[in-house]
């Protein structure tokens, strides 16, 4: 698997970590430490730009109060409120940890396909960026302004539905093998 973020984890390894990296048992169970945490930066990085839309989405609202908005302060506060729930999601998301001994092994196959669903995600989150863009733009056409909020929920909403089957990838890697998810594809309803 070559990617920025394992590449990075590998070079920051220490002269010991590189020697006992050698031996078998060790070399398999750092790989999927490497693995690991280059998920966890990939869910940061996601989560601090996530974290920029939700300020500006703020920021927005607060334009919104003072240009006589009120009656759109409701939806945009659902829309920060469903982003952050979304970040916190993110943040706190299962990393594929088990442990030497543990009943339950996570192979590489399933870190793997961890990975792959956020980087999915995080190429879907742009979406959001544009949706706010327009939310900008709208801000002065009263008319206009509902659907942008609406557009800017319901791609929060369907962000949401994505990683509700991230945990998927645990239990069954090829459940998510579509993976990157392009934009124009749709999400099933029915799991």
């Amino acid at each position: 698997m070559t990617d920025s973020f394992v590449d990075r984890a590998e070079e920051s390894m220490g002269a010991l970590e590189r020697v006992f990296k050698g031996l078998p048992l060790v070399r398999e169970y750092n790989d999927k430490e490497l693995r690991r945490e280059a998920d966890r930066r990939l869910r940061q990085l996601l989560a601090s730009e996530l974290e920029q839309e939700k300020q500006r989405l703020y920021d927005l609202q607060k334009q919104l109060l003072r240009g006589g908005g009120l009656a759109w302060m409701d939806d945009a506060d659902g829309a920060i409120q469903r982003l952050q729930t979304l970040i916190d999601r993110i943040k706190t998301a299962s990393y594929g940890y088990a442990g030497l001994f543990a009943a339950v092994k996570v192979e590489a196959v399933q870190l793997d396909a961890l990975h792959r669903f956020d980087m999915a995600l995080a190429e879907r989150a742009q979406e959001i960026n544009e949706r706010i863009s327009q939310m900008e733009a709208s801000a002065a056409n009263r008319d206009a302004l509902g659907p942008a909020i609406q557009a800017v929920n319901g791609t929060v909403t369907e962000l949401q539905r994505i990683f509700d089957k991230r945990s998927h990838a645990i239990v069954d890697p090829a459940h998510i093998a579509g993976a990157p998810l392009p934009a124009s594809e749709s999400v099933d309803d029915d799991e």
